[in-house]
């Protein structure tokens, strides 16, 4: 019944935006975007013996931005996010049958007001996605079938120059009668053009209390940089964050509230070709810290609301944060060959940050590699073409077994943007 409700408000609200009397200078512009993507899957047999398996996943998006007064818009965006033959929410075959789905939700639905009284001050209210540099620690993860999305609000001040961002989010709503048990976050990013350069800082509190009585589950700042340069046929990229704060944690001793101690840093260095193929060639580190065995801080990195697919290949083992943390050496290159067609290829090479146990009951750091391969086409005009795969190398101790087999991904999707 609450599904039916919200579906059936949604709709209700397209209706009066589109039916409703308004004022002559509202614009309407309508967006959407198909993508249709097939996936191969025999990733987990690096673990244990399994089938592998093949599906299908579709998502589609219809967004309507409507622009009041040149200075004040609303933006309202519908997701439906399904398998190919899945289930009904009541447990009913979706495809081929007389069921209704009911699977459109609201992706993002904001008010966005450009000036706020003043000159340079905006605001922005509602759910939507926060993509902050290069994803990294912000991302909306284009590549998942449903992506992330926020409901807070945003202020913005812009001076030319450096703009200013703060944020708060409201991660989780629990309406206690006993008092305040939600999960908020609120910060500021900070973009400095002229240095191309980006700080920020936010704190996240959970004021839920389920280990320790009377104990908060976690109280974190994260303070961090993102910097880019692209000089001559040379680019940077850096990204850097510090985590500090209190959590409830399991320790030697029981429950307690731990101090946090915890970062994160990653670099790439590119060059690029001259000539029409534009191809690039990189090297880069995506390090994440860890826990020691015997020690009372929390220091493994927690990745917070990243981009995933994006970091630390393709096949996406690795997308949660690890005690052990992680250490991802990387190289990869792009090229255009032929004119709408391009190839890019990924190599990485994992370890642990800090030695962890395995099978045989040793300490290691040793986990595999992993190679990725992407094709990607607009030759036919309309829709972007993207199709791959990749191949996992793991070690014993990261299998957890002898002579383990390789991971294996491939896929395919078709694009339509309007």
């Amino acid at each position: 019944m609450a599904r039916f409700l919200k579906n059936g408000v949604v709709f209700f609200m397209l209706t009066i935006l589109f039916t409703a009397p308004g004022k002559a200078a509202t614009k309407f512009d309508i967006t959407g975007q198909v993508r249709a993507r097939t996936e191969y899957d025999d990733k987990y047999n690096v673990f244990y013996d399994n089938i592998a398996k093949s599906y299908s996943l579709l998502r589609t998006r219809l967004a309507v931005n409507a622009l009041i007064e040149e200075n004040t818009s609303v933006y309202i965006q519908l997701q439906d996010s399904r398998t190919f033959g899945s289930y009904t929410f009541d447990n009913k075959p979706a495809s081929g049958e007389l069921n209704n789905g009911k699977n459109v939700d609201l992706h993002q639905a904001y008010i966005k007001i450009d000036r706020l009284w003043t000159d340079n001050l905006g605001f922005k209210a509602g759910r939507f996605e926060q993509n902050f540099g290069n994803e990294r620690v912000f991302g909306a993860v284009g590549w998942n079938n449903v992506g992330r999305s926020w409901e807070g609000a945003q202020f913005g001040y812009d001076l030319n120059n450096i703009n200013f961002t703060g944020f708060v989010l409201k991660k989780l709503e629990k309406n206690a009668s006993d008092g305040n048990r939600d999960f908020d976050i609120g910060g500021v990013y900070t973009q400095i053009r002229t240095l191309n350069l980006d700080l920020f800082a936010f704190y996240e509190f959970d004021a839920n209390v389920t280990r320790v009585a009377g104990v908060r589950d976690l109280k974190r700042w994260n303070a961090g940089a993102y910097y880019y340069r692209s000089c001559c046929q040379f680019d940077f990229e850096l990204n850097g964050v510090y985590q500090f704060g209190k959590k409830a944690a399991i320790h030697e001793n029981g429950f307690d509230e731990l101090d946090i101690a915890a970062f994160m840093f990653t670099f790439e260095a590119g060059f690029k070709f001259e000539g029409n193929a534009k191809a690039r060639i990189a090297a880069g580190i995506d390090y994440t810290s860890g826990d020691d065995e015997n020690d009372d801080k929390v220091k493994a990195y927690d990745n917070l609301y990243y981009t995933a697919h994006k970091f630390q290949g393709y096949m996406d083992y690795f997308t949660s944060s690890s005690a052990t943390g992680l250490v991802d050496i990387m190289l990869r290159g792009k090229m255009e060959p032929f004119h709408k067609w391009s190839i890019k290829g990924d190599f990485h090479y994992f370890t642990s940050a800090v030695d962890y146990r395995n099978y045989l009951y040793e300490m290691t750091k040793d986990i595999g590699a992993e190679i990725d391969l992407t094709v990607s086409t607009t030759s036919v005009d309309g829709v972007i073409i993207d199709f791959g795969g990749g191949l996992f190398l793991p070690t014993e101790s990261y299998a957890h077994r002898e002579n383990p087999d390789p991971g294996l991904w491939f896929f395919t999707s078709l694009t339509a943007n309007f």
